[in-house]
């Protein structure tokens, strides 16, 4: 059973759950909630629209009534032909629903703990599409700014209707202060900005562009009075442009002081330093700054023509786009600004990443980037600007990646330096260029593979500090993955050997043990990728925090998936480390295994991983396979070959006749006997395809010119009898190569020549 992440409270039993279900809902409505209900509330609830007499509403109280009582099927029912209308209006549906004040609350309830959430969440979706219209509504908003003119009741009444529209709201204000008609009005228009709340601080700050003297003062005042740090680089722009009225600047700058007061904080007195900083607030998402994650979309605004005008993007890369505006005001300011030129980088590659694309491509995904209207059709793609900043540049957003262990900033920078920087570029005691040898420790296998290769292609011939880290992570690279690899603990025996049969029942590779201590350290002894661990909540020492902490702590780990198998008892803590950890899900601890992979697939998607697929690891070792024969066939650098030879060796046993193939190659070029035996072993083999067999056999005879003979006489006597006797004349010649190759002392050649005497 899944629980889901926002609940605080953990149910064991599906019946339990609908019985606690029942009775929270029907704690929402009858008698009992109208006694309790303050009056004053109760006044001012919306009066029943008429409309709610039609279908459409009547479907959606019958929906909230059979919920309420449990009549799941009904309720179903009832949702259902409501979401079928042809005809629904979301405003219509939003406005029936505020003639209940706890239906949204139901919903809310529905959502998270019955079986028909999904029908709830899709009805609560058009109810919030009504919220959206309503509060962007033109009309609307222009009615209610000219209530603000009425006596103080309806003015008041007037900002609580700008209040809920918003950041919507502040162009039309705005507008309303530069038209001398509305003259009247701007009074109460400077007193009921601030009243609008921080959703107002980012079209204002936007309206500080405009060339209009007094609305600049005023916004700068309004800003002043919202106290939210975020505009003061706007405010310290607009203070240091020279043709800016004094008295605008000295607004900016009372209102500077104001914020810094309301905060305790001192600001940059540099503009472009005090962008770089939001924009790094910006691209972590601190909670001060970012879009609302329960909404699906949010606003960037712009002055266009003299009116606020919203651009609006996918939630998911609000965070990104507004850190590279930010960071393009400093570098309009400071066009020196490493600073902020690396995080431009990172968050136009963290962009395109959450829009789906692949950063480490160049080519056009017009698709995908289409749905950034923020930007020019023709905006080139992230490793373009990567590619064209250069190698300190990119090792500083590489630097950001491993910090924050975002894998596709990583993987985007990595492919920036792979393609532009050489050895003295990629590697050195300064400090700027440890980035890449710290991500052959990323938890990421495909981050550390692609270090390695960009280390290794690089063909270093200095020695370097984390040098010896490069042929693990390039053997690791030659590894197929084949069933997903978990690891199971649990302190009770009986329930562990249940998961691990459940587990190993779905084709995964389980590895478990009731010592968390012990079977962590086997893992990190047999287990190359780890893709779960399964961690009973009372799972013995350490406890439950200390458990996870532990996994965590250890760079490998640190973003692996963890799902809790809970039992009662730890039902608390489990519900706390729910919500304090990253990638981390709960289910009973007798969950069945498609429950267990379901929660592990929800931790998964909060990894940030880039999921290694079959075909994008045959690929990595591939690449792997043609960068170590370079590697070999140079002779001078410092990345050890022989170190990854059992790899190739294993990999010679690969499904992929290509990566035998490129594998046989790098072989033909190490020194040791193992090396050339497993070549021959591979072309005497009699089941591999001919084809295979001949290639095997030239990269015999290229070790054979490398390095001489290295074979046992047993397996120079197949090599003979293949070149003597193979009733495939092809897979003849391709031996006879490799048999002349080895230029044996004794007189084999005598043998074959007299095999086709004919007598006579």
């Amino acid at each position: 059973m899944l629980l889901p992440r926002d609940s605080s409270v953990f149910i064991p039993f599906r019946g339990l759950i609908w019985a606690l279900t029942l009775a929270i809902l029907a704690g929402l409505s009858g008698p009992a909630l109208a006694q309790t209900e303050p009056e004053d509330q109760a006044a001012e609830a919306p009066a029943a629209d008429p409309a709610a007499a039609q279908p459409a509403y009547q479907e959606f109280h019958d929906f909230v009534h059979f919920a309420r009582i449990g009549r799941f099927d009904a309720a179903q029912a009832a949702a259902t032909q409501l979401l079928s209308l042809p005809d629904l209006d979301p405003v219509k549906l939003l406005k029936a629903a505020e003639t209940d004040p706890r239906a949204i609350d139901t919903l809310l309830l529905i959502v998270n703990r019955t079986e028909i959430s999904t029908t709830a969440q899709k009805v609560l979706d058009v109810i919030r599409k009504g919220e959206y219209e309503l509060r962007r509504d033109p009309a609307r908003i222009r009615e209610n700014i000219d209530k603000l003119g009425g006596p103080p009741q309806m003015e008041h009444n007037a900002i609580q209707r700008l209040k809920e529209s918003g950041e919507y709201a502040i162009p039309w204000m705005i507008d309303a202060l530069g038209n001398a008609n509305r003259k009247a009005l701007w009074p109460r228009i400077v007193r009921a900005l601030p009243q609008i709340g921080r959703g107002a601080v980012r079209p204002l700050v936007e309206a500080l562009e405009t060339e209009n003297g007094e609305i600049q003062r005023v916004v700068a005042q309004t800003l002043g009075e919202l106290g939210y740090v975020q505009a003061a680089p706007y405010l310290r722009r607009l203070m240091d442009r020279p043709d800016v009225l004094d008295i605008v600047k000295q607004a900016a700058a009372d209102a500077i002081e104001q914020i810094e007061r309301n905060s305790g904080r001192t600001l940059p007195t540099s503009a472009a330093i005090g962008f770089t900083q939001l924009a790094d607030r910006y691209y972590n998402e601190d909670g001060s700054v970012q879009a609302d994650p329960r909404l699906t979309q949010a606003n960037l605004w712009y002055l266009r023509d003299g009116f606020l005008q919203p651009v609006v993007v996918p939630t998911e890369i609000f965070g990104s786009v507004m850190a590279m505006r930010c960071t393009e005001q400093a570098l309009r300011l400071a066009p020196d600004n490493s600073d902020a030129i690396a995080l431009w980088l990172a968050a136009n590659i963290r962009r395109e990443a959450r829009l789906g694309m692949d950063v480490e491509s160049g080519e056009p995904n017009p698709e995908l980037a289409g749905r950034d209207p923020s930007t020019p059709s023709d905006f080139p793609r992230s490793i373009y600007f990567a590619r064209t900043a250069g190698p300190r540049h990119c090792h500083a957003v590489l630097e950001r990646a491993v910090r924050d262990r975002d894998s596709a900033v990583a993987l985007g920078a990595i492919a920036a330096l792979h393609a532009t920087a050489g050895a003295t570029s990629l590697v050195g005691t300064e400090d700027y260029k440890q980035p890449l040898v710290q991500a052959l420790q990323f938890p990421d296998r495909v981050v550390r593979i692609k270090a390695a290769l960009a280390l290794s292609d690089a063909l270093p011939q200095m020695p370097f500090a984390g040098a010896e880290l490069v042929p693990p992570v390039l053997s690791e690279a030659l590894h197929q993955p084949g069933s997903p690899q978990y690891v199971v603990i649990d302190s009770d025996e009986e329930n562990l050997n249940r998961v691990m049969g459940a587990l190993r029942a779905k084709g995964a590779t389980v590895l478990g043990g009731t010592d968390f201590y012990g079977t962590l350290k086997q893992t990190r002894e047999t287990i190359d990728q780890v893709a779960g661990f399964f961690l009973a909540t009372d799972a013995g020492a350490p406890d439950l925090p200390g458990a996870v902490r532990q996994i965590r702590d250890e760079f490998r780990f640190a973003a692996t998936p963890i799902v809790l198998l809970v039992r009662p008892a730890e039902i608390s803590s489990a519900d706390q480390m729910a919500q304090q950890v990253k990638a981390l899900e709960r289910v009973d601890a007798s969950a069945s295994a498609d429950e267990m992979e379901s929660a592990l697939r929800i931790a998964e998607e909060e990894t940030g991983r880039i999921k290694l697929e079959p075909a994008t690891a045959l690929q990595l070792a591939i690449q792997t396979a043609e960068v170590l024969r370079r590697v070999a066939l140079n002779g001078r650098t410092v990345i050890n070959v022989d170190a990854v030879e059992p790899a190739l060796i294993a990999a010679l046993g690969s499904e992929s006749e290509e990566l035998q193939t490129k594998t046989a190659g790098v072989l033909s070029l190490c020194r040791s006997a193992q090396a050339q035996d497993a070549v021959a072993q591979a072309a005497l083999n009699a089941d591999r395809p001919e084809a295979l067999r001949i290639e095997m056999f030239a990269a015999l005879a290229e070790s054979a010119k490398n390095n001489g003979n290295k074979l046992e006489p047993a397996r120079v006597a197949g090599l003979i009898q293949v070149s003597a006797d193979d009733p495939v004349m092809n897979i003849r010649t391709a031996a006879s190569k490799a048999l002349g190759a080895l230029n044996l002392s004794d007189n084999r050649a005598s043998e074959i020549i007299r095999k086709y005497y004919p007598g006579g």
